[in-house]
Order: structure tokens, then C-alpha cells, then sequence
């Protein structure tokens, strides 16, 4: 079963512009969210992928980590 996450097709739009270092508030501007949608969304990557922090969630989308996995 899809999280509503993925149904709304957000998920990796607004995982990719955590990878970036983008704010919640700055990444429901360019995806015309809101701020509270966007905090929800990563929480829940956080919980998924077992990250105590954001910044870890950063660094592990960051392109530069990103482009060493798929090597």
C-alpha cells in the first residue's frame, strides 16, 4: 500500500529539495505546498529511514551521496 506521500506524487520532489539543503518553508514554495505538508512529509522520510535528524536525512539525499550509491 502507497503512503499518501507517494500518491500525491511529492515524495522525491520534495526529498530531492531536502538533498539540496532547502528549508521547509522554501520547499513549499517552489512545490506550492504548505509548510505543515512539508514538515509531515519528512517527518515521515525520517521515520521511514530511521533518522534521529534532519541533517542526517540531508546528507543522505544530497546529489553528491546520491551519485555515489548509483555507481
Amino acid at each position: 500500500m502507497r503512503v499518501f506521500w507517494e500518491r500525491t506524487g511529492v515524495l522525491y520532489p520534495i526529498y530531492r529539495l531536502v538533498g539540496q539543503g532547502l528549508s521547509d518553508g522554501e520547499i513549499a514554495n517552489k512545490l506550492n505546498l504548505t509548510e505543515l505538508n512539508v514538515h509531515s512529509c519528512i517527518a515521515w522520510m525520517l521515520h521511514f529511514l530511521k533518522f534521529t535528524d534532519r541533517k542526517e536525512l540531508v546528507h543522505y539525499a544530497s546529489p553528491a551521496v546520491v551519485g555515489m550509491r548509483a555507481a
